[in-house]
C-alpha cells in the first residue's frame, strides 16, 4: 500500500528507535513487495484474501495473525520484524483509507472522496479508486525522498544468512542480491525521485498535513507493536 520510500522512511525511523540492524529490518520491510522472480505473488507475501474488512467488505485485510503463526518462532529477528512490520504499515494504511476515503454501499464500493470533498463515482475499482490512492502515495514518498536521506539496506550477505527463515523459502541469495543492487542503482533515483511533470502536482485524496499525521501515526503504532515482541 505506501510506497517503497514511504515504508522505507518508517523503517528508518524505527531502526533508529529500537536500534535494529538496518540491513535486516530494512530489507524485511521491502519483503512483500515481492518481484516476479520469487516463489511468491504479492497477494500471498501480504497475507491478503483469506479476511475482509468489517466495515468495508469490498476490500481485503491483511492477515496479521496468520503471519504471526507462521513467524512466531522467528518474531526476535530483524528481517521478519521488518517483514512484519511492512505488513502493518499496510494494515493501518488500508484502513485508514478504505475508512475515510471510500464511499461504500451495500457492501460495495460506489465512490471515493476526494481533498475537495468532492465524490468521484467508482465503476471501475482498480482504474478509478485505486489508481489515485496509489499516485497520491507514490508522489508523497518521492517528496519525503527529496526532503530527507531515505537509507536503503547494503550488506547483502549480512540478509543471505537469514533468509532461511521465510516461509517455503520463498527468495534465494541470487534475489537478494539482484534487489540490493537495484537499491543502489542509478534508475532508483529516476524512479524515486519527482519528474518534471509532477514538480507542482497536487494530491487527489489527502492533505499534506493529512499525509504528514498518517505516516507519524503509523510509526508510532508499528512501535507499540515491535515493543510488544521484547
Amino acid at each position: 500500500m505506501p510506497s517503497w520510500s514511504i515504508h522505507l522512511k518508517i523503517g528508518k525511523e524505527l531502526v533508529k528507535e529500537l536500534g535494529l540492524d538496518k540491513d535486516k529490518f530494512l530489507f524485511g520491510s521491502l519483503l512483500p513487495d515481492t518481484d516476479y522472480d520469487w516463489k511468491v505473488n504479492r497477494n500471498l507475501a501480504h497475507y491478503y484474501g483469506k479476511l475482509k474488512f468489517p466495515r468495508c467488505p469490498s476490500e481485503d485485510m491483511v492477515d496479521i495473525d496468520g503471519f504471526i503463526n507462521d513467524y512466531k518462532d522467528y518474531l526476535y529477528d530483524d528481517l521478519i520484524k521488518g517483514y512484519y512490520a511492512h505488513l502493518l504499515a499496510d494494515h493501518y494504511y488500508n484502513e485508514y483509507i478504505y475508512y475515510n476515503k471510500w464511499v461504500q454501499r451495500d457492501g460495495k464500493l460506489v465512490g471515493v472522496k476526494t481533498v475537495k470533498g468532492d465524490i468521484i463515482d467508482v465503476e471501475d475499482h482498480y482504474k478509478l479508486a485505486a489508481r489515485p490512492k496509489h499516485r497520491d502515495l507514490e508522489l508523497y514518498g518521492k517528496r519525503l525522498f527529496l526532503k530527507e536521506k531515505i537509507v536503503f539496506p547494503e550488506d547483502e550477505m549480512k540478509i543471505i544468512k537469514y533468509i532461511d527463515l521465510l516461509k517455503d523459502n520463498f527468495i534465494n541469495k541470487d534475489n537478494v542480491i539482484k534487489r540490493i543492487k537495484y537499491l543502489h542503482s542509478d534508475y532508483i533515483d529516476y524512479f524515486l525521485k519527482i519528474r518534471e511533470g509532477e514538480k507542482g502536482s497536487k494530491y487527489k485524496l489527502f492533505t499534506e498535513d493529512e499525509l504528514d499525521n498518517l505516516l507519524n501515526g503509523c510509526i508510532e503504532y508499528i512501535l507499540e507493536k515491535l515493543k510488544e515482541l521484547e
